[in-house]
């Protein structure tokens, strides 16, 4: 696909400009991402807020271009809104738990059942909108419980590195307004299972695993001895 000006750089992709409110995603190492386009497109037709997929080929997708910004910008901005941007994570997470995942995507290690999971959906993948919350960067999307979900987006937003002092007052308010809002003792096996998971990430440093295991062991010293999955892990709305 033929691209245009170069309007963001990822971790390992590329997003392009390709025509009125089109863009292209594309691997940066070449790698095919039409699994990626079919799970949006799966999403899409369950009322999922992912973006609209035009075409796949390759290493490349053509795709929404989503005019936004990201929650990990806004809580920046306005961190006094932190806590309302956890409640957020929570309430697409709950959307979220709702879809099946196609039978074709593999399982996520760990965390058997059949739901469709993100497994990164954090601050920067989520973007706030004239027409709401947008998720993107559907990479590492897998199937089973939603609780592995809601574990991998807590391990993110209560151990990702973050600097400066208002950064880090940002995400203390919306890690505590993410936990108070979930299940914890619920999640808390999945957290342990996801836990592992993010240490043996090439890209986590060791600042982030020390914060997984102050998480952890927080979480832990906190909650009944005698855990075991739900089917539910995040508290109703009320």
């Amino acid at each position: 696909m033929r691209v245009g000006t170069l309007l963001a750089a990822g971790q390992d992709c590329d997003v392009y400009e390709a025509g009125t409110g089109k863009v292209i995603r594309r691997a940066r190492d070449g790698r095919s991402l039409e699994r990626e386009a079919s799970v949006m497109r799966h999403a899409r037709r369950q009322d999922f807020p992912a973006p609209e997929v035009f075409d796949a080929d390759g290493a490349d997708i053509l795709m929404e271009r989503i005019v936004g910004v990201s929650v990990s910008r806004e809580a920046t901005r306005r961190p006094w809104r932190a806590p309302a941007y956890g409640r957020l994570l929570v309430e697409l997470l709950q959307r979220l738990a709702t879809v099946r995942a196609p039978g074709w995507l593999p399982a996520a290690e760990g965390a058997p059942g059949n739901n469709l999971l993100h497994l990164d959906l954090h601050p920067g993948n989520v973007l706030v909108t004239a027409d709401g919350p947008r998720v993107i960067d559907w990479a590492n999307a897998g199937r089973g419980a939603p609780a592995a979900d809601v574990a991998c987006t807590w391990l993110i937003i209560a151990a990702a590195p973050v600097s400066g002092p208002v950064r880090r007052a940002g995400r203390v308010l919306m890690a505590k307004a993410f936990a108070d809002a979930v299940d914890r003792p619920a999640v808390l096996p999945y957290l342990t299972a996801m836990a592992e998971r993010r240490r043996d990430d090439d890209n986590t440093h060791d600042a982030e695993r020390a914060a997984i295991d102050r998480l952890l062991a927080r979480e832990t010293a906190t909650s009944s001895p005698r855990l075991t999955p739900k089917d539910s892990t995040l508290k109703e709305n009320r």
